[in-house]
């Protein structure tokens, strides 16, 4: 690890060097998206600084009267005119208006190279009539909306009393639930939402929620977290939907949801960036740097009561089995004549909104023309949005015992609709077949199981019966038999692993014969760091630094397929800007 933070060091070093030979004319300029707004409307203001070279302190904003100002990121690019590149850094604020009037932005200093510049003031007028954003509404978003939102207007987010971490009221997390009195096996949807005026990182739970009388299904998270801009007790925080679980309880009572521990990591204040920042940057919220010192965080939601009321007995069908949701139901039969004893098989389907997975099968029929036998059962399971579906599929046999034209019986199937708080009936419709006699009757045996009539007569392949021998080997040849065994054993797996790297090295050395550069980018961090650790002997500091700059020269030579040779500091600064 030492030796790692050495070779960095002497990189930053390096790239310091380059960037101060290499000074242009500088250019600082602010600029807002709207010179007129509303009281609590988002101001975007953009302070751009162009043709700076190395490390760019972040502004610090003067005092705005009548305005709330947050810091939101910030962005970096290059451009080449006529072959000569240009940088580009954009720090990004939001403003807040907080009262009526006409205002003038104070100008903003800016630190760069040791010299000081300056933005010209910015007029801005505020108009009254939108108010203050009371404590459960969301400001407007600074990203796109899901996929699953309705196209429609939306309406203004809705946001629940937040719960306040003791010590920090910059960052605390929500466990909240979109219903808390339900039915059994009705589903609850339980969101994690982050709320932060940090830089943040999301790392996940360090201890899982306890969800003990629930059936779960997790929702797959997106790649890249979703988030927007809201305002709570008058404060804009960055909010972000973290985790999102759906919840079945499995049966009446009152629950205590303990939501578990959530890790994050934050950065105060925006630091000093490299070139390194923009390279290995993984903050979910901002871009926080590889370097930048964090501050770890276990945030820890309130418990959230459920109560799982029993279901309604007024209207309640004979055979309700609990499956609760929005189902339709559709069957099919395989075919609509059969001979007589040859099975008909009926392809039961129930989807819908719910729990599809703890879904039963129906209720069969008595039919004096047919013997019926459950078959197979598939399931698929659906996340639409923020609601769990599915599809199952159900197989029934039927075979007739008697000749004519006969009727595959009704099935019914009956469900808890919480939307509508009342139960509802599906029925299959009767299926006509026409059976005729046939030549071999056939006997269904009761003590067989559903799937004995799909089965294939068992034949005897042979056998494994192993006679007992009288005479039993003594203790030392018992002994050495187990030994020459473990060796064979240790021999085998060690030829295999020979076979193997064999086998690799070959594939690897064909692949860096056809490319060098490959090779050269795949070597790299193991020269340089054999080299360092070599180094790590010298004790003469002139010695060290010349030493690590011609490693790190070929460090980056190698990696970027270069000469070795004839490479300049400068072509170095230009492609890793590139």
């Amino acid at each position: 690890m030492t030796q790692l933070i050495k070779f960095f060091t002497g990189f930053v070093l390096m790239i310091a060097l380059c960037a101060s030979a290499g000074a242009q004319d500088v250019r600082v300029t602010a600029s807002l998206d709207k010179r007129t707004a509303s009281v609590n409307e988002e101001i975007h203001l953009s302070i751009k600084i162009i043709g700076a070279q190395g490390n760019i302190q972040a502004p610090s904003l003067p005092e705005f009267k009548g305005f709330d100002t947050y810091y939101t990121g910030r962005a970096s690019r290059i451009a080449f005119v006529n072959g000569v590149s240009e940088s580009t850094i954009e720090f990004s604020y939001v403003l807040m208006p907080q009262a009526a009037g006409q205002f003038t932005l104070a100008p903003i200093r800016v630190q760069v190279n040791n010299q000081t510049y300056q933005t010209s003031p910015l007029p801005i007028e505020v108009l009254g009539g939108q108010g203050s954003v009371p404590r459960s509404t969301g400001g407007s978003t600074t990203q796109p909306a899901p996929v699953y939102a309705p196209p429609a207007v939306t309406p203004p987010l809705q946001e629940p009393p937040p719960a306040f971490q003791p010590n920090d009221e910059d960052l605390f997390v929500q466990a909240t639930v979109d219903k808390t009195s339900v039915y059994p096996n009705e589903q609850i949807l339980l969101t994690y939402s982050l709320y932060t005026r940090y830089d943040t990182r999301y790392e996940g739970f360090s201890e899982e929620p306890e969800l003990s009388g629930f059936w779960i299904e997790e929702f797959p998270m997106e790649k890249e977290i979703r988030r927007e801009t809201v305002s709570v007790d008058g404060k804009r925080y960055v909010k972000a939907g973290v985790r999102k679980i759906a919840l079945f309880p499995t049966t009446s009572a009152d629950y205590t949801i303990k939501p578990g521990v959530l890790k994050v990591s934050i950065r105060k204040e925006p630091q000093r960036q490299s070139i390194f920042d923009e390279f290995f940057s993984d903050s979910f919220f901002s871009g926080s740097g590889f370097f930048s010192r964090r501050e770890n965080r276990l945030l820890t939601p309130p418990e959230i009561r459920i109560q799982v009321k029993p279901f309604p007995d007024r209207g309640k069908p004979t055979n309700f089995t609990g499956a609760v949701g929005n189902f339709r139901m559709e069957a099919t039969l395989d075919k609509k004549d059969a001979k007589q004893n040859e099975p008909v098989t009926m392809r039961l389907v129930i989807e819908g909104e719910g729990n599809i997975e703890t879904l039963k099968q129906p209720m069969l029929p008595e039919a004096k023309e047919f013997k019926v036998y459950e078959s197979d059962t598939t399931a698929q399971l659906f996340r639409t949005g923020n609601v769990i579906g599915g599809r199952k599929t159900f197989e029934i046999v039927f075979i007739p015992t008697v000749t004519g034209a006969l009727k595959v019986p009704a099935i019914d199937f009956s469900f808890f609709n919480p939307q509508k708080g009342q139960y509802q009936a599906l029925r299959t419709p009767e299926f006509p077949i026409q059976v005729a006699p046939s030549d071999k009757p056939f006997e269904m045996p009761a003590i067989l199981s559903r799937e004995e009539i799909f089965k294939k007569d068992v034949q005897v392949e042979g056998q494994d019966i192993r006679f007992i021998r009288e005479k039993i080997p003594s203790e030392a040849a018992q002994t050495g038999f187990r030994y020459v065994y473990r060796t064979l054993i240790v021999v085998n797996f060690f030829l295999t692993g020979l076979i193997v790297f064999g086998l690799w090295r070959q594939r690897t050395e064909k692949i860096f014969a056809k490319d060098t550069a490959l090779k050269r980018r795949r070597r790299a961090r193991s020269q340089a760091e054999s080299k360092i650790r070599a180094l790590s002997k010298t004790k003469e500091a002139h010695t060290y630094f010349e030493e690590i700059d011609k490693i790190l020269t070929q460090y980056l030579t190698d990696k970027f397929n270069l000469s070795s040779y004839g490479t300049t500091r400068q072509d170095l600064e230009r492609v890793l800007r590139e």
